[in-house]
């Protein structure tokens, strides 16, 4: 792969970044803390005008027309700024509702898509289940069973981002015969609660109870591992954001903290330490635009995935955890603004799978490959 970005694609991350460095300042960001709304709607706004939010959605209705690879540049920028939005839970979702796939297509969820793309609409995926989400064979005790021209969903789905507050949710649950499918529910559909939760990032997580709760079946076989692959590109692309956002505060703080006299970034261990930190940035970023440029041209990209969670997982750990102790005990007070990239870090590193889980799948694909 050629790593580098096109101008357009620069153009994209470089939009991305500006709205969101001007409307996610520490200021800004505390403001929003204190308040009880779940996201900033004028940020999420911002993007909808800048036609960022459909950047990865058809032209026929109004989308940019591009693909997983711009969605996760744009991701990027919302880790980096830890920007607390429902970018990539709502793209994962708008993207698995705009795949020309039987029921799915941007035809049968266009006014749907078009609220999305303007501003006016939050989706999310539920994916992930208690007890485990695995990687290459995801936990999925959901259920969902024919109900006349729809289905009907039945199980719990936890830990769910933004399900409280979503329009509707993309759902996985198992079908007859032991085949996982994917589904469409809507917000206060019959049968559906949603309890809030408490998550290490501070952003809304709710659990998802279904009991019967109408569906409708997007797309066919291998749409809900399509729609996994998408939100694990997302997810790694929001970390390599994260990891590089934490880099850089520290990068600033280590050159301007002085101790006996002498700026701590002089310090032999302390420059070691961002070396490292540095190393492991790339390689998370790199994987992770791997990956998505693979999906984003249609090519194989479950390795890859594998690959690029694995170290969004290993490698943000190592990462954020050099930035906290880099700012010793100053970092521990709450007005200082790496907390929060730590606190993202640790919560991606388990979403979708941890890295554990995605490097024994990769470890089980190499060994069924014929030498």
């Amino acid at each position: 792969m050629d790593f580098t970005l096109d101008e357009t694609q620069q153009a994209i991350a470089e939009l991305a970044g500006t709205i969101l460095a001007d409307r996610c300042s520490t200021e800004r960001l505390r403001a929003h803390e204190a308040s009880a709304d779940p996201y900033p709607t004028d940020t999420w706004r911002d993007l909808a005008k800048a036609d960022l939010l459909g950047v990865a959605l058809p032209e026929a209705i109004g989308g940019g027309g591009f693909g997983v690879l711009e969605a996760c540049l744009v991701a990027e920028q919302v880790g980096r700024h830890v920007a607390p939005i429902p970018f990539a839970e709502t793209l994962a979702a708008a993207m698995t509702l705009a795949a020309p796939d039987g029921a799915s297509g941007a035809g049968a969820h266009g006014s749907l898509l078009a609220s999305v793309i303007a501003g006016g609409a939050v989706l999310t995926v539920a994916l992930d289940e208690p007890g485990g989400t695995g990687a290459d064979a995801p936990v999925c005790t959901a259920t969902a069973t024919a109900d006349g021209d729809g289905w009907r969903v039945s199980g719990t789905k936890a830990p769910v981002r933004w399900g409280a507050d979503a329009a509707a949710i993309v759902v996985t649950a198992a079908i007859d015969g032991g085949e996982v499918g994917l589904f469409l529910v809507e917000a206060g559909a019959d049968g559906m609660s949603a309890t809030a939760e408490e998550a290490m990032s501070g952003l809304p997580v709710a659990s998802l109870e279904l009991a019967g709760a109408p569906a409708a079946r997007l797309g066919g076989s291998g749409a809900a591992e399509e729609a996994r692959r998408v939100a694990v590109a997302l997810s790694c692309a929001t970390v390599a954001g994260v990891c590089e956002g934490a880099l850089r505060i520290t990068a600033a703080y280590v050159s301007e903290r002085e101790q006996f006299g002498t700026k701590i970034g002089t310090f032999q261990a302390v420059g070691q330490r961002m070396a490292d930190a540095y190393v492991d940035t790339e390689a998370i970023r790199l994987t992770s635009r791997q990956a998505a440029w693979r999906l984003s041209v249609g090519m194989p990209a479950d390795d890859e995935l594998h690959i690029a969670k694995f170290w969004a997982a290993d490698g943000s750990h190592r990462v954020v955890h050099a930035a906290q102790h880099l700012h010793g005990g100053v970092g521990l007070d709450l007005e200082v603004p790496i907390h929060r990239y730590f606190r993202w870090a640790k919560e991606l590193e388990l979403q979708l799978g941890s890295g554990t889980e995605h490097l024994l799948a990769l470890g089980a694909a190499i060994a069924a490959t014929p030498a």
